[in-house]
């Protein structure tokens, strides 16, 4: 007999896959199906997958502040999970939503948390350097330029390490307009 949670991942990436290819009308009809499914199964990590697709779609259309509402309602059921590195990956998702809204001290009191946790916490490369970016993106946005030199040069480290070119050049730009009197 097959896993639900198995089936469940199974189906989210089918369906990410599909939000790839702008078929958003489409990944909220399989969203809203499997959703309903999870529940009725209790699985709340399989819940969170589909609320995930909900969140994607909404931050895809511009719609931040109900993406940011799928996003803290994620988080919640990983921290009843207990699941640190899913809840630290989510907040991550928060607090970029922050940050594109504008609001960059409640991005901030989110990613220093997940910036923390990466630094403490043996963990994905791509997690770390990703959580590093979007942190030197808020630090430069208050205008504290020493923080922001330091994760974005973190950030390229590990993006240089998981062979990732565009990131490099993100932080390369950024440093070099930084580095500017």
């Amino acid at each position: 007999m097959s896993n639900p949670e198995d089936n469940f991942q199974s189906k989210f990436n089918e369906t990410w896959r599909l939000r790839a290819q702008g078929k958003r009308e489409t990944v909220l009809a399989i969203a809203e199906k499997y959703l309903g499914k999870a529940r009725e199964a209790k699985d709340q990590a399989g819940e969170a997958l589909f609320l995930k697709l909900y969140a994607q779609v909404h931050s895809d259309k511009g719609e931040l502040r109900e993406a940011l509402s799928y996003y803290k309602q994620i988080e919640r059921i990983y921290i009843d999970l207990k699941d640190e590195v899913r809840q630290m990956h989510t907040l991550r998702h928060i607090g970029d939503m922050y940050r594109e809204l504008g609001e960059q001290e409640c991005a901030e009191k989110c990613l220093v948390q997940v910036v923390d946790f990466y630094r403490n916490s043996p963990t994905n490369d791509l997690e770390t350097a990703n959580a590093n970016r979007v942190f030197a993106i808020v630090q430069e946005d208050l205008k504290k330029t020493a923080l922001a030199i330091t994760h974005w040069e973190k950030a390229k480290a590990l993006y240089a390490k998981v062979g990732i070119p565009e990131g490099v050049e993100e932080c390369n730009v950024h440093l070099e307009k930084l580095h500017q009197p």
